[in-house]
């Protein structure tokens, strides 16, 4: 049962591209010229953590990961406050698969700002087997009157009931 419950969540995951915080818009048809931007700005603003937490944002809207969860935590490590930067490596951590404490920690900080951190966190408590857990961290997203992401949110309840 609970492989089921995982591989539905796993199924209905959300993508770096439906998080959009919209305070970051990225170029389609040159994001690799965005993100070029973004290097000089923070290159320039060598202790800006809104700058790194720009990086951050637009490497993981194109997928790369790894490099993503480094500059998040570079924004970190200058501002440990910031929640967009929390809320960044909370979910970079959860999408390659690193359902931690820490994952958890930062999604926990974020959502305080950032309602889709509940989902992420979901996710991440999910995987780890404590589903009664992740139906509250969803059921805290929709008490947010979140609506981006509601029907992917009312699944998951369905799912977890189980």
């Amino acid at each position: 049962m609970r492989i089921a419950i995982l591989g539905a969540l796993c199924s209905l995951a959300l993508s770096a591209q439906s998080i959009s915080l919209s305070q970051l818009e990225l170029n389609t048809n040159q994001p690799e010229k965005t993100l070029a931007e973004l290097w000089g700005a923070a290159a320039q603003n060598p202790k800006s953590a809104e700058a790194r937490v720009n990086v951050s944002f637009a490497l993981l809207s194109l997928n790369r990961l790894q490099q993503a969860e480094w500059a998040a935590r570079e924004s970190l490590e200058l501002d440990p406050a910031n929640s967009r930067a929390q809320f960044v490596l909370g979910w970079t951590l959860a999408r390659q698969y690193h359902y931690t404490a820490e994952a958890l920690y930062c999604l926990h900080r974020a959502a305080r700002t950032y309602p889709e951190a509940h989902l992420g966190a979901a996710d991440v408590l999910a995987h780890q087997g404590s589903t009664v857990e992740a139906r509250s961290e969803v059921e805290a997203y929709l008490a947010t009157g979140g609506t981006e992401h509601r029907r992917i949110a009312e699944s998951w309840l369905k799912l977890l009931a189980n």
